[in-house]
């Protein structure tokens, strides 16, 4: 099966697989709040393909820039987590699927879309108890799953995606270098996106959440270092790793199709 991945910048990436093109957390605006994005986008959300689903993550203005939806067509459906409409319904009119942890959604009658665990506080702006709910997301087409993390610290869990659904591409957050205690129980540090990656049994992996803003938490240029000297330590890591720059895409060489 075909796949190319995207990255947009930020957690947006344009996922194409088979003739189907999903997006996550669209962001295409210049900052976020009062954080300005740290380069200029490379991608032109003008010349998006036809969006066949919409994969959002959780609520904060990071992931849900309302902005960008101008960019989408009112006919693409939203995956968000259950409880959340009500950030979205008042300001688009996209259709809204709402999924509770491990809700399934088939689009398409061909590619299933379930939502997982993701350890992240929800919320906007200040208010943590409206919308949340955060979820990653594994859509499976054929015998193939992809697994999209959304915002997520390391949970001990990996390991069941692993054992639910035959992952053979996994895009996890880098969303900071070290971190404290305190953050990395809300976003996953370099260490802990490695170790997912492994628990997730060493698919081909694709880093976000670097690069775009808050460069306080992930240094560009400190966080393609770090990368670049764990993967030359580890030959399986150096050979999985696909480190995307904002813009850049990754083609996976065309398999055929179990039988």
């Amino acid at each position: 099966m075909s796949l190319k991945i995207t990255l947009i910048g930020h957690a947006t990436l344009l996922i194409e697989w088979n003739g189907l093109h999903i997006l996550t957390d669209p962001n295409f605006s210049s900052r976020v709040l009062f954080f300005k994005r740290l380069e200029a986008l490379r991608y032109d959300p003008a010349h998006l393909p036809k969006i066949d689903a919409l994969l959002l993550s959780h609520a904060h203005y990071d992931h849900l820039d309302l902005f960008s939806y101008k960019y989408l067509p009112s006919d693409v459906p939203v995956f968000i987590p259950e409880g959340m409409s009500k950030a979205i319904t008042h300001f688009v009119k996209n259709p809204v699927v709402e999924l509770a942890t491990w809700g399934r959604h088939t689009i398409l009658d061909k590619l299933e879309i379930c939502a997982v665990p993701a350890q992240h506080p929800g919320g906007r702006l200040f208010c943590r108890w409206r919308y949340p709910r955060c979820h990653g997301y594994v859509l499976t087409l054929d015998n193939e799953s992809l697994y999209f993390a959304g915002d997520t610290a390391y949970r001990n869990d990996f390991t069941d995606l692993k054992n639910l659904f035959p992952i053979k591409t996994a895009l996890l957050p880098a969303a900071q270098v070290y971190g404290s205690f305190y953050s990395r129980k809300r976003h996953m540090n370099i260490d802990d996106m490695i170790q997912c990656w492994s628990d997730l049994g060493s698919p081909d992996l694709i880093p976000y959440h670097w690069g775009s803003f808050f460069k306080i938490f992930n240094d560009p240029e400190k966080t393609e270092k770090v990368l670049r000297k764990k993967a030359a330590g580890d030959p399986l890591l150096a050979e999985k790793l696909h480190l995307l720059q904002n813009g850049e895409s990754w083609i996976r060489h065309q398999i055929p199709n179990a039988v």
